[in-house]
């Protein structure tokens, strides 16, 4: 199994030229403004939404488009459910990481050490925890009403698969609207998430059950 299906759940945005459209420019005061984001993460306790998927891949015209939802419960519990055009879950709860793509549950034991930090990479762009990740460096931007972070790799597993990834967030509350991420081959995939539900009451079995 090939590592980049561990991300399904990760590439979120509305738009590659869109997010461009947005005239972001360098923060003024990127330290408050992570300062601040840091903020919002620890005052979040759950997360509910669906969201929307784009891939665009360089061998196909069309970009492929997928939907589903997401539930995310502190600090350690996640749960990605691609409903259309087929299903495909992810669930993350503390160290195990579970997959099912076509109703049958994938072995990922073997995908090592990568596995552990690309399952690091997925919970700390919800909870916050994005920031202390030395597999990256980061820059802050901003638009009118949108703050973006910009991830570049620079550990070496992750430089072969991606070259950044951005998250977008929005400056009236602070949560993630956005995210996308720019493989190194050129492919990009972009997400959008709506209707979110914060601090709502989720049951654990959410996160325990394929």
């Amino acid at each position: 199994m090939k590592i980049y299906r561990l991300l399904p759940f990760l590439l979120i945005c509305s738009g590659f030229f869109q997010l461009h459209a947005q005239h972001f420019r360098p923060a003024a005061e990127p330290d408050k403004i992570l300062q601040e984001l840091r903020q919002a993460s620890e005052t979040t306790s759950s997360v509910q939404a669906s969201f929307s998927e784009e891939k665009y891949l360089s061998v196909l015209k069309e970009p492929e488009r997928s939907s589903g939802v997401f539930y995310y419960k502190k600090k350690d519990k996640m749960r990605w459910e691609q409903k259309l055009p087929a299903k495909y879950v992810i669930l993350i709860s503390g160290d195990n990481l579970r997959i099912q793509e076509g109703g049958k549950e994938k072995k990922v034991g073997q995908a090592g050490k990568m596995a552990g930090q690309i399952k690091e990479l997925m919970i700390g762009l919800v909870n916050g925890d994005f920031q202390q990740n030395k597999a990256f460096s980061q820059s802050c931007l901003e638009s009118e009403d949108q703050y973006m972070i910009v991830l570049t790799p620079v550990n070496r597993r992750l430089k072969n698969i991606y070259t950044s990834v951005k998250l977008v967030f929005s400056k009236n509350t602070m949560r993630l609207k956005e995210l996308s991420f720019f493989e190194k081959n050129g492919d990009r995939s972009i997400m959008k998430f709506q209707n979110e539900k914060i601090n709502q009451p989720l049951n654990d079995g959410i996160f325990q059950n394929l």
